[in-house]
């Protein structure tokens, strides 16, 4: 597989974006800002600050953090130019953010300084972008810029240079807007969250958990990878960063257990992917999805939870068949910890998780104060209570407190680019043009539209990470989803969902590619296998889409006959894929059971005809499961290693 020029992106952890000592400085002054944002010290010590003014600094900061880490990898007659020029953007950005106020009234004059301030910050930023998140990602910013600037030629109201350049850099709907925000005020605690729990032991306790309670069984190092996966990603919200905190353990136990090196990979890669799904922390795109829906986030995390459930559950379908078909035993019980054992040295780590959850939903408390109370109590429980000899010390705070600024660093950079995006599409009104073409190229069918987004979010996805797929298509086309009767929160989902993709879909496939690393796996083939374990993602956003149920959106009963229909679709297409129910299955067997499931995803609120293609589709499944001879005792996988 053809790698990215660059791989350190938003997915990736932070030790892959180190840029030494004076990226270590600027990154604990980050997080330091941005805790101090969420804590609302400016209020309390009677400061006026607009919102602008932090996320000019915080913005500034990034980029510096981002330029250093460039200079560093590009070595050579580039290292200091590069450094210099992320000093001088991180200045500039600072002395914007101090006379941020002034210069609003300033900018109505257009003074040529100013055009040539923004017009230099705009094309740092986008040289940071493509160096640290890739191409595709700048050259669409220099799109929507074109297009603002000559869009006369499209039918769409074209702005001077002067001005266009200006409201980017100034305008709170531009670079200094809602997905920076975002960004600054509510990932970085979760990612503080998310380094304190590793540095302290809480994700290798997660791992060594998940371990001892999934690995004696068929295919265990793979169901351990994937409960490990999914408990961490909801913490961290991070594939690649999962892929590396579990697979690290996970990846050489799976292969121990005779799967391959790239289905290996694959499991822990779709695993990852999935933690972008799963609630309570769904990644960054989620918070910026609360923050365009106009929702509290615990209304996201809501909706999202059953088919997050739905996702998971298909992964751990697929590894059982196909741990049963080719009798694959689990981790031996010398080569796995104990479950008491090791749930009596880590159970402290419960606690924050309590208060994370407490303070989110019971309290429904802002989601960055529900991360401090998670991270204060991480701080107290670890360092009063070892887990292997590790504690949280004041070094060992000052150590998360840095990775998580060089962590938050690069999306920072990409989420300032995105805010250029909404702020073009705002000053243009291209997001109506499109959305009315989509809908016309659509010819008013809800089903063709829906396929139109879903092709156009993976090939975005192709080149740029999650969060930026979901804040170009949910500027640009989640307007079209709408008007052709979805309600806001279906739309948004549809487009995360194929959004996330890009973490398994090459060429970008950093999830597959770090997971093939650590499989010594091909990652072409590794991205592949990911593909077809993840079947369900590309599924289950056409299922909610005429099913709000799965949403929770409806009724109870409507939502729990759903789930079910569901449940059994992604089983028998699983036991197809597998080619094993109870037993190996025949070829036509395993085309029938393909049919019933595909009958069972119909949703059952669509009408009588659907309902109809449920039962038929159970009625065969369920006879095709029967009919197939079981396999004998003797020769049965079921059986738990002891």
């Amino acid at each position: 597989m053809a790698e990215p020029a660059d791989t350190t992106s938003i997915e990736q952890p932070a030790a892959a974006a180190d840029g030494g000592p004076l990226a270590g400085v600027a990154a604990a002054v980050l997080v330091v800002l941005s805790l101090a944002w969420v804590l609302d010290l400016h209020v309390r010590f009677g400061v006026p600050v607009y919102d602008e003014q932090p996320l000019a600094i915080a913005a500034g900061l990034s980029m510096l953090i981002a330029a250093a880490a460039l200079a560093l990898r590009l070595g050579g007659a580039w290292r200091w130019p590069v450094l210099a020029g992320g000093i001088a953007l991180c200045a500039i950005m600072v002395a914007i953010a101090i006379r941020y106020p002034t210069l609003t009234i300033a900018a109505m004059m257009r003074p040529t300084w100013l055009i040539v301030v923004s017009s230099a910050l705009i094309v740092g930023l986008l040289i940071l972008v493509w160096r640290t998140v890739g191409l595709t990602l700048a050259a669409i910013v220099a799109v929507f810029i074109a297009v603002a600037l000559f869009g006369e030629r499209l039918g769409v109201p074209s702005m001077g240079f002067d001005y266009v350049s200006i409201y980017l850099l100034l305008d709170p709907n531009a670079l200094l807007g809602l997905p920076l925000k975002v960004a600054v005020q509510i990932v970085i605690p979760y990612v503080l969250f998310g380094e304190l729990l590793r540095l302290s032991g809480g994700g290798e306790f997660l791992t060594k958990l998940c371990l001892a309670a999934f690995g004696g069984y068929r295919g265990g190092g793979a169901k351990a990878a994937i409960g490990a996966s999914a408990t961490f990603g909801t913490i961290s919200g991070n594939a690649v960063s999962n892929v590396v905190g579990t697979g690290i353990v996970t990846i050489p136990l799976i292969k121990r257990t005779g799967i391959n090196g790239a289905i290996a990979g694959a499991v822990e890669a779709a695993a990852s992917t999935g933690g972008q799904l799963l609630p309570p922390v769904m990644g960054a795109a989620a918070f910026v999805m609360a923050d365009f829906l106009q929702v509290p986030y615990w209304h996201v995390v809501v909706a999202a939870a059953l088919p997050a459930a739905l996702y998971f559950a298909a992964l751990f379908l697929q590894i059982d068949r196909l741990a049963a078909r080719d009798g694959l035993h689990g981790i031996p019980a010398d080569q796995r910890p104990a479950l008491g054992e090791i749930g009596r040295k880590g159970a402290h780590f419960l606690i924050p998780f309590v208060a994370l959850f407490v303070t989110l939903f019971l309290n429904q408390t802002r989601p960055e104060l529900a991360a401090l109370a998670g991270v204060a109590s991480l701080v107290v429980v670890g360092a009063i209570i070892p887990f292997e000899g590790r504690r949280i010390t004041p070094a060992v705070i000052l150590e998360s407190i840095v990775a998580t600024g060089r962590s938050a660093a690069p999306l920072i950079v990409l989420t300032a680019a995105a805010g250029l995006i909404i702020g073009l599409v705002s000053l243009t009104g291209l997001g109506f043009s499109v959305a009315a073409d989509a809908i016309a190229a659509s010819g008013g069918s809800t089903i063709l539209l829906l396929v139109l987004v879903a092709l156009v979010a993976i090939v975005f996805g192709m080149g740029m990470p999650t969060v930026a797929v979901y804040v170009v298509l949910a500027t640009v086309l989640a307007p079209a989803l709408e008007q052709a009767g979805l309600q806001p929160i279906q739309a948004h989902l549809f487009i995360l969902y194929y959004g996330m993709m890009s973490m398994l879909t090459p060429p970008v496939a950093l999830a597959s590619i770090t997971a093939a690393r650590l499989a010594g796996a091909d990652p072409w083939r590794t991205s592949l296998e990911a593909i077809k374990l993840a079947w369900v993602a590309y599924v289950i956003p056409f299922l909610f889409a005429f099913s709000p149920e799965l949403l929770l959106g409806g009724t109870a009963w409507g939502a729990a006959l759903s789930a079910l229909t569901a449940f059994l679709g992604i089983a028998a297409v699983s036991v197809a894929f597998a080619g094993y129910g109870r037993g190996r299955l025949t070829i036509r067997t395993r085309w029938l059971v393909g049919a019933s499931g595909l009958a069972l995803l119909l949703p059952p609120t669509l009408g009588a005809g659907a309902l109809a293609a449920n039962a038929v589709g159970a009625a065969v499944f369920a006879l095709c499961l029967v009919r197939t001879p079981a396999v004998t005792a003797a020769d049965s996988p079921l059986k738990r290693m002891v």
